[in-house]
Formats: structure tokens, sequence, C-alpha cells
């Protein structure tokens, strides 16, 4: 056997189709990192998505001698990179064990009967992933004694129960060092801003039953969600500024605005800091945006904030309360003329179509209202409206089995499919009627060009596929508004060419 002078690889595989508009910082790895740096194990970490010729990096760092390699996995097309890369390790190097974590693998533990995979690591995983490296290394452990691990024993698989807690890390614990925090790859394209992505905190407590959240934080024993500290946060970004010259920070919490008046703290504090930063947050609930004041939005406002990325899914109310998603149509109106006084902050609505039961009534109503978001606020982005997901523990998938025997995925090449723009054909779940799958074909184009989103988001970047994008949302734009406002939704001819361009910004070319 090879001595093995690395003790853990961690890969960060390619996304699909979305590479191209977002790559921030793979954080899953260097938090499920963390532990085994902290006690001195070799640890070394890669993202494939900064990589064309992913391959050769692999075989060059599997030629040292690697004891496990962990890849982080998330449902749909990132499983089938995922598979891809667990597969050139077993060939490649057959004495190296492979083991998954993220959050497919931790709602659908049986994942790890797929033959090139050796362990999970199910929910949190920097704790497991230290003492899965003991247990290989000097079997000092057992894997019985590991929380949180799916193994195989003489074929038999074995699941062990997850740590009911949250696993909150200090910042000075987090291993950016694995990474070149520097790649002028992690940019999001739509502001041209360099932004490190950061935790303010960690879980969610809602019950939103299209989501995965509900399911994974189930086992927690206490709260749902937990802050960090605001001393934390803001040493944590005095610290990402002065060693890598960070000017944006993206807060990727599940969501961030539960507790305003914690919030509000922080945000003053931020103003107070003596260099300036653009903040983003990803989490920000239409409910908690609601009950915002003035005072509040304009202190966003002078804490550098630019961007607030809001899931209002569906602007159906009956579907709304089907999802229990806790806001109504009305909010939405309410929450985007509000921050419409606030221009300094671009809203990102996010939706989805064909939610079991939805109908085509329902999915006019939210056509209507991303007509009307866009109106209300000429500075608002709306997302690509992608057909709905059956996340796997979710209790929509549930009830889609339970009113539209619906059959979820079983096998990995349908967990592999759920994506909209990089599945080999077009979703069409069972509900949907002709008419009502031709509206949410001529949606998730027009989407794409009505807020000038491509316009805004591909001029930085020159190559081939991004001009002849751009000029296709230009073109694209006076017959996307025409169906919209007209309902007029019959040949839906352009959506193939759609989803080629997709798959061309999924290739990379």
């Amino acid at each position: 056997m090879k001595e093995m002078t690395i003790d853990v690889l961690m890969i960060y595989p390619r996304l699909g189709s979305m590479d191209s508009f977002v790559k921030d910082l793979p954080l899953s790895i260097l938090y499920a990192s963390a532990e085994a740096v902290k006690r001195n194990y070799s640890v070394e970490a890669c993202d494939f998505r900064l990589i064309t010729d992913w391959k050769s990096k692999l075989a060059e760092t599997l030629d040292k001698g690697v004891r496990l390699v962990g890849v982080s996995v998330m449902t749909g097309t990132p499983m089938k990179y995922a598979r891809e890369i667990s597969l050139f390790v077993r060939k490649h190097a057959p004495d190296t064990k492979i083991v998954w974590g993220g959050p497919h693998v931790t709602v659908v533990p049986d994942t790890i009967e797929q033959s090139f995979i050796d362990f999970l690591i199910r929910g949190y995983g920097s704790i497991a992933l230290a003492d899965l490296i003991v247990a290989l290394k000097n079997g000092q452990m057992k894997f019985e004694n590991i929380p949180g691990i799916s193994w195989k024993k003489n074929g038999e698989v074995k699941h062990n129960q997850r740590l009911p807690a949250h696993e909150l890390l200090a910042y000075q614990d987090i291993p950016y060092q694995l990474l070149d925090i520097n790649d002028p790859q992690y940019v999001r394209s739509y502001n041209g801003q360099r932004l490190f992505s950061m935790f303010s905190a960690i879980g969610c407590p809602y019950k939103c039953n299209f989501c995965m959240h509900p399911a994974v934080y189930k086992i927690i024993n206490g709260p749902k969600w937990l802050a960090y500290p605001t001393e934390d946060i803001i040493d944590h970004i005095k610290m990402v500024h002065r060693k890598y010259q960070v000017t944006g920070i993206c807060f990727i919490d599940d969501t961030s605005f539960v507790d305003l008046a914690r919030m509000r703290e922080l945000l003053k504090r931020i103003t107070k800091l003596d260099f300036k930063i653009v903040l983003e947050f990803r989490g920000a609930r239409v409910n908690e945006l609601d009950k915002m004041d003035d005072s509040f939005l304009q202190l966003m406002v002078d804490a550098g904030t630019r961007v607030v990325m809001v899931g209002f899914e569906s602007a159906s109310n009956r579907i709304l309360k089907i999802m229990k998603k806790g806001i109504t149509k009305e909010q939405i109106f309410r929450v985007n003329q509000k921050l419409a006084r606030f221009s300094e902050i671009r809203p990102i609505y996010n939706f989805f179509c064909g939610t079991p039961g939805e109908t085509y009534d329902d999915l006019l109503e939210t056509k209507d209202a991303i007509l009307q978001i866009i109106k209300d606020n000429p500075v608002a982005h709306i997302g690509f409206g992608a057909d709905w997901k059956p996340i796997p523990g979710t209790k929509m998938v549930e009830l889609a089995e339970k009113d539209y025997n619906f059959k979820p995925p079983v096998t990995f090449d349908e967990w592999m499919e759920l994506d909209s723009f990089d599945s080999s054909s077009k979703i069409q779940h069972s509900w949907y009627s002709t008419k009502h799958d031709n509206l949410i074909k001529i949606l998730q184009v027009s989407a794409s060009v009505i807020d000038n989103k491509i316009l805004d988001e591909f001029t930085a970047r020159r190559n081939l596929s991004n001009v002849l994008l751009r000029l296709g949302a230009k073109l694209y734009y006076p017959l996307a508004m025409f169906r919209l406002k007209n309902n007029f939704f019959s040949l839906p001819v352009e959506y193939p060419l759609y989803r080629l361009a997709f798959r061309l910004l999924s290739s990379g070319k």
C-alpha cells in the first residue's frame, strides 16, 4: 500500500449551469475540515469549479498518497460531478477511502449503498471527519463511536446517530488557508463584487414544507436557529478585511433577520468600522422584511447593504398556504414597494414553478406579481423560476405522493435529474396541463430577460457565449414582455434554445 502523506483531500465539485452566475467560497469543505486542521492532520482542499483539467489535478494529488477523499454533495446535478470524481478516485487510487457529506446524504443516507462510497457524514461534519481520520489512520477509534457517519461492515450498512446540536465554529478555527481566497473567480457576476461568504447565524426556525431545513434540523435539541455573537462577527469581518483585503461580505445564513434587534446592533457596529464594506444577505424572508421600518432599512443602506435575496416562491395565497410559507401576496407587494424607496438595495426575488397542486391560474398570479414587482421597483431582479424540486425529506414530497400519486426519485440517476436547467429533458409533473407547462416554459425564459439581469450580469466577461447571451436577451425582451402581458404562451419555441444556452453555460464554453 502506498504511504499516505495526505490524511484527507476535501473536494467541492461543480454544481451545474449556475456556476456561471455565482461562485461563492465553498464553506462546506472548509467548515468540515476545521477540526482535522486543528488536530494538525494533513488536509488539502480543492474547488473543482475553478479548475478546467480537474482530472490531472486530482491524479497529481492522489499520487502523493491520500488516505481519505471527502466530497461535498447537494441534491441534483452536483451528484453527477461527485460521482465522476469518486469513480476517478476509485480507479486511480483504489486504497483511498471516499466519504460524502452535505445536505443530500443527510436526508438520503441510503446513498451509502453506492459502491464508490465508503462513508457518509450526515449533518455537521467537522468533528466526525477528524474522528474518521483517527479511525482510518491508527485504529484508535471505532467507526461505531463516530456520531453521524454511515459506513459498511461486511457488506451491511450502518447508520450512526447524529449529534442533536448545532456545530458553532469559532471564526479563528476556519481553515481559510486551504484555498486561494483571492482567486478572481470568486465573484458575484451580477455586481462584479468580490464577496466573501460568511455566516452570521446558523439553522432556521421556519417550517416551509418544500424546504429541507425542517428535516435536517429536526434532530436539534433546543433552538433551531442560533446567531453568532455580534462581537465575533465584527472581529471576523475585520480579520478577513485585513488578511484578504475583502471589501464585500455575503451573509449566507439560511435566514438572517429572525431577531431584528440583534441585526440592528450588528448593522450599527458595521457602520462604525474604519473601512467601507459592501453587504449582501442571502436569507431575507418577506415576513421579516415586512417588520422593518424605514429607519432599519436606512441603517441597512448605511452599513453597505446592496443586495438582499428574497424567496417569495409563489404569489398565489392558496399555494403559499399549502407551502406553509407564512407570508401572503399582499406582503410581497408591500415589502417590494418599501424596498423601492431604498434604491441602493437590490432585491433578488426567487420563485419556483409547479408546486404539487399548483394550477395554471395559480402560476398566472405569480406571473402577474412578477410584472408588478419590476414595475414597482426598477432595480429588482427576478430569479430563474426553476420547476419544483422534490427535495428529500420534505413534507411537500409526502403531499405529492398522497394527493397526486407522485413517485419520488429512488435511484441515484433519478436524484441527479432534479435541476430544471441541467436535467436531460424538461421536468414535467403529472399535475401540469399543457397550458400550465407552456406558461412555465415562457416564464422561465422571460424571467432571465425582463429585469435586465443578463445584461447586468455578463458585462464584465467577454467570451463568446456571454456575448451571445447578452445579444439574445436584448433581442428577446420585447417578445417576452408581449407574451407575459397578453398571456400568450402557445408555441414556446424559444424554450429549447434557452435550455441549450444553459447547457453551454454548464459546459463552460
